[in-house]
């Protein structure tokens, strides 16, 4: 499935164009939870396909382009990983590609991390032994590169839960700087902005803001958007992660929507632009972005069948070429 659209999404500082919408993973299985990076001439695309959303069977294959162009995708034999891991978070230096394994076991409660195995490969193709990375019990999410540094977001949900602030100045050792949030919170998107402020935004509910050295935050409630993802497209913050039809409603199928939102850092409001498509609005969402450059960005999630534990079901994965107008 691949659709063009001139399609806009109205804010008070731009559109937003969707130029191309495809389908690139539809096998039958449940495919999600992708990341993409471009790296040495390619595009890297790490996410999970199993029986199911929450089983015993994960495996995380890798899509890599052809091209120096996000098309043409080739499946590759992917990352040895458990086959517990919930997902992998993939970090591009400009030698090496490392990928974080944060595993989950379905036996465990919902939202309660195992811990995090990092991997790295020179090639593209051949990985190495996974290992664990800081400490055990903390999750890592979706770790991004600012001033030559690392940074991520690590949870834990165990006796004190809260949110760190990590980084790393080569990808394997990691060191903590703050405490973003204390409490029940998990998947922490970072973001920094062009006048060095990051942003975390926090699955639960929650937007912070922090100036270096990032050990003081200032909390703020927002919507709930479960995966969250979050990118710079010139001087527009797009956000999104998962939301439901109660609070977004649209005419697709379903109710779990991946919703699409620009965030504006001085009045901290989240202007909800639309819901990506849904094929069937069951399990749907855990996007990631990739700024192309100050106009446009890649933009991929999964779209799939109502959860039942215990029942095989499809995900599909969608990739989106966003441009501002």
């Amino acid at each position: 499935m691949t659709t063009e659209s001139t399609a806009a999404m109205t804010n008070q500082n731009c559109d937003v164009l969707l130029e191309r919408v495809e389908n690139i993973c539809s096998d039958g299985k449940w495919n999600g939870r992708a990341e993409i990076v471009f790296w040495k001439d390619r595009y890297y695309m790490p996410f999970r396909s199993a029986s199911e959303h929450e089983c015993y069977d994960t495996q995380i294959r890798m899509l890599i382009s052809d091209s120096t162009q996000p098309k043409g995708w080739t499946p590759d034999a992917g990352i040895d990983a458990p086959n517990v891991t919930a997902e992998a978070h993939i970090l591009a230096t400009p030698d090496r590609l490392f990928a974080y394994l944060a595993l989950q076991d379905p036996a465990t409660p919902q939202d309660e991390p195992i811990r995090t195995l990092y991997t790295h490969s020179d090639d593209g193709l051949t990985w190495s032994e996974p290992v664990l990375v800081y400490e055990k019990d903390f999750s890592f999410w979706k770790p991004v590169t600012h001033g030559g540094v690392h940074y991520v977001a690590a949870d834990i949900m165990t006796d004190n839960p809260r949110v760190e602030l990590l980084q790393s100045q080569d990808g394997m050792d990691w060191q903590k700087i703050s405490t973003i949030v204390e409490g029940d919170f998990t998947e922490t998107a970072l973001l920094f902005l062009k006048d060095n402020t990051l942003v975390a935004f926090v699955r639960q509910g929650r937007v912070a803001l922090s100036r270096p050295p990032y050990t003081a935050w200032s909390v703020h409630d927002c919507p709930v958007l479960h995966g969250p993802a979050a990118t710079l497209v010139g001087d527009t913050i797009l956000v999104s992660g998962r939301v439901f039809t109660e609070n977004y409603p649209d005419d697709q199928p379903g109710r779990s929507r991946t919703g699409l939102f620009v965030f504006d850092p001085e009045t901290l409001q989240f202007h909800w632009q639309m819901n990506m498509l849904a094929q069937w609005g069951g399990d749907e969402s855990y996007p990631d972005f990739l700024t192309l450059d100050d106009r446009r960005a890649l933009m991929v999630w999964y779209t799939g069948e109502l959860y039942e534990k215990g029942v095989p079901k499809q995900a599909d994965l969608l990739l989106a070429t966003l441009r501002l107008q």
